[in-house]
């Protein structure tokens, strides 16, 4: 691992200022509005500017609340569904549909990249790495998240499950959860840091996010939205429209929000990392 990367960690009242930017776009799905709190949060000590390639670009729509200003954006996204939406979307000037690790981009065009929480997605870690590190320009930045191998080892409602003494239930709910996610590199802060270096990347800073208590609840959170129903679909399906019906509830979760950045006391080890990375040549 490079020897010589900062650490930086966030204060509560950054991370609430987190929430009530992302409480816009996702005001009744907690885990994403507790996730992404966190990396908005991050991503506020980040610059990035000039020509950009957003890998795993989605919608555009978490770009576009995170980087406002940012209107010569390249996206990628090998979903051709979502693809389309963000064509649709009016952040990005070209959408090409394809796998990270083949991007039909010329070397050295970008000035900046950003891939927010998708690289943990990918298969061939390296070979996404090694592409984005070809189309930066020499000194060019990457700014991203990623999960780390926290999400996998806190997870709680299999363990809680198993603890009832369901192991086989405990043991497909843990499976269907890494499925859905399609969780390939649940990599430790270390094990990230060597895979950027490999591809000639060096990380400036690491922001950890998401310590021990919010870890907990999120992965609870996160694992009972995408239970799978008997009758099709996932257990969100339900949970949505109950808090949908409830005006109160965004500010309401603020509030437990906030109570659990009060409980945490190891702001360092964490289920995600954000990092700011920049080709060395």
């Amino acid at each position: 691992m490079q020897a010589n990367v900062s650490t930086k960690i966030l204060k509560s009242a950054e991370v609430l200022e987190g929430y009530d930017a992302v409480a816009e776009l996702y005001p009744y799905i907690p885990p994403l509005s507790h996730w992404r709190a966190w990396e908005y949060a991050a991503y506020r000590h980040h610059r990035i500017q000039g020509r950009i390639l957003d890998v795993g670009c989605g919608d555009g729509r978490y770009f576009k609340l995170i980087w406002p200003e940012a209107d010569n954006v390249v996206g990628v996204d090998m979903d051709s569904a979502v693809a389309e939406r963000g064509r649709t979307s009016g952040v990005y000037r070209a959408v090409h549909t394809t796998a990270a690790d083949r991007i039909p981009e010329r070397d050295s065009t970008f000035d900046s990249a950003f891939a927010n929480c998708s690289l943990e997605h990918m298969d061939n870690i390296d070979g996404v790495l090694g592409e984005i590190a070809r189309c930066l320009k020499p000194g060019g930045t990457l700014s991203c998240s990623v999960v780390t191998n926290r999400f996998v080892e806190w997870s709680l409602l299999p363990a809680m499950v198993s603890e009832a003494g369901f192991e086989r239930a405990a043991q497909k709910l843990q499976s269907d959860f890494l499925d859905y996610h399609h969780l390939a590199n649940p990599l430790r802060v270390d094990a990230w840091v060597d895979s950027f270096n490999r591809a000639g990347l060096f990380v400036d800073e690491h922001i950890p996010i998401l310590p021990r208590f919010n870890s907990g609840i999120w992965v609870l959170m996160d694992s009972l939205w995408h239970v799978q129903k008997k009758s099709g679909g996932e257990f969100g399906d339900v949970i949505h429209p109950i808090l949908a019906s409830n005006p109160k509830f965004p500010n309401a979760f603020r509030k437990i929000f906030e109570g659990l950045l009060e409980m945490e006391v190891d702001w360092t080890d964490c289920t995600g990392a954000v990092f700011a990375v920049r080709r060395v040549s």
